[in-house]
């Protein structure tokens, strides 16, 4: 995406953000109320998963997404009419309408949703707002909310569309879409992390009513995410290994009959010791693991045994290389960050939080619940996290306000952790901030969001 274009924003204001391709990153600033927040909600709800019901919600007139590859996605938000329900209720039909615009094709691709009550799964959405919302259907458009507070759908979704799942329109309004804007909507990996990103649901309310946690539920959520993910890494660690052990026989006897040196294999292996060594402390293997002990004066076939041992090796730490180099820049960037602690990881915990300082028997350091991490503390290593490891390559990532509860010294570090992550993981972004500590250096990156005023 190289330019975003909006209208009617907020009803009243209109934007225009150049994204040079060449660019990693461009931040957004302006008064509160100019419309950031949902100007990237806009952009997320156009991508892959479409969310038709997010667009509807966001008030604006249309909007354009301007390509490198001279494509544009167009959206317009309609209101055609006004429908009585009775007892002074009435029901706004809303309509989507999305044309794709590309290069020597003379027609855009075009289609359109009205957003009313026929195009919502109407099962799915009783169940999840009997379930977590506490608002029971009582009509075919209406809801009860509280004793005697009634809601149509489209204001159900007005309230409560941010934190429903993408899939709740009809399959058969899905496959309407034309395949080539489907697969050009799909093709675009935006993620958001918003300002309320250290809130939850509770799905176990007495009430059934989404209730806002402490940021220990996302920061624990994270934690057993990695979790999953050291497993999975051992699980593929494993195969490849079976593979190759069940083939080292006959590749030993078909080895080539010249070798590298003794030098090269001896530097080969403490290469390989260092890597066990930084995996050991992640918990993806044992100190001991792979120890060896190279004889002087080796002879060919000693040459012949140990480089394909090594070159085995080789390929069986590679499958840990992704994952270790997202924990290892997790790690060395949380650990600048905060004081009297620091982070490790445990393979069958994820995160852990130890106290630099000594424990009750004086000799072993003190773990520390996540739910005691400061509201700074959570917000710095839920981006972090989110963005080393939710992030897909080339993707555009949109982060709103990251220096919530965020320490002066930590927003000015904030960009360059930026460009490290966005340097391994591979993604472009888009930052709203009001902190001119935040844009620092990068004032050539800065696009002001202003009203028109003389």
């Amino acid at each position: 995406m190289i330019e975003i274009r909006v209208k009617g924003l907020l009803g009243r204001f209109d934007h225009k953000i150049e994204f040079p391709e060449e660019d990693e990153f461009i931040i957004l600033h302006g008064p509160n109320g100019i419309g950031k927040t949902k100007l990237l909600e806009l952009v997320r709800a156009l991508s892959s998963p479409l969310r038709v019901h997010n667009i509807a919600r966001i008030p604006f007139g249309s909007a354009e997404l301007v390509y490198s590859d001279d494509c544009i996605l167009e959206v317009v938000r309609n209101y055609r009419e006004t429908l009585p329900l009775g007892d002074g209720l009435e029901k706004k039909t809303r309509q989507i309408i999305l044309k794709l615009h590309q290069p020597g094709r003379s027609d855009p691709v075009r289609w359109h949703t009205n957003f009313d009550s026929e195009e919502v799964n109407t099962a799915r959405l009783r169940d999840y707002a009997s379930r977590y919302l506490g608002i029971e259907q009582v009509g075919a458009d209406l809801w009860e909310s509280d004793p005697g507070d009634f809601v149509t759908t489209n204001e159900l979704l007005e309230m409560y569309g941010d934190r429903l799942p993408p899939g709740f329109f009809r399959a058969s309004q899905q496959r309407k879409i034309p395949p080539p804007l489907r697969n050009f909507v799909e093709g675009n990996e935006v993620h958001l992390i918003e300002t309320q990103r250290l809130l939850g649901l509770q799905t176990s309310s007495p009430s059934h009513r989404p209730a806002k946690n402490t940021g220990a539920i996302k920061v624990e959520q994270f934690s057993k995410d990695l979790s999953r993910r050291l497993d999975e890494a051992l699980a593929e660690n494993s195969r490849v290994s079976q593979e190759l052990d069940r083939t080292y026989p006959e590749r030993l006897l078909r080895a080539q009959s010249e070798f590298p040196d003794e030098q090269k294999i001896r530097a080969r292996y403490a290469e390989q010791n260092e890597l066990r060594r930084r995996l050991a402390e992640i918990s993806l293997l044992g100190e001991k693991s792979g120890v060896i002990s190279i004889p002087d004066g080796m002879a060919s076939w000693q040459k012949n045994v140990l480089w394909t041992y090594l070159q085995d090796s080789d390929k069986k730490l590679s499958t840990f290389q992704d994952i270790l180099d997202r924990v290892s820049l997790l790690l060395e960037i949380v650990d600048k960050r905060f004081l009297y602690k620091h982070l490790e990881v445990d393979r069958r915990r994820g995160l852990k939080v130890i106290s630099d300082d000594d424990g009750d028997d004086g000799e072993e350091k003190r773990e520390l619940p996540l739910s005691t991490l400061s509201s700074g503390e959570q917000h710095e290593l839920v981006i972090l996290y989110d963005l080393l490891f939710n992030v897909r390559p080339g993707a555009l990532v949109l982060i709103d306000e990251p220096e919530i509860s965020l320490h002066v010294s930590w927003q000015k570090g904030f960009i360059d952790d930026l460009r490290r992550i966005a340097s391994l993981v591979k993604f472009r972004s888009i930052v709203a901030t009001h902190s001119p500590q935040i844009a620092g250096k990068w004032i050539d990156r800065m696009i002001s969001l202003a009203p028109d005023v003389e």
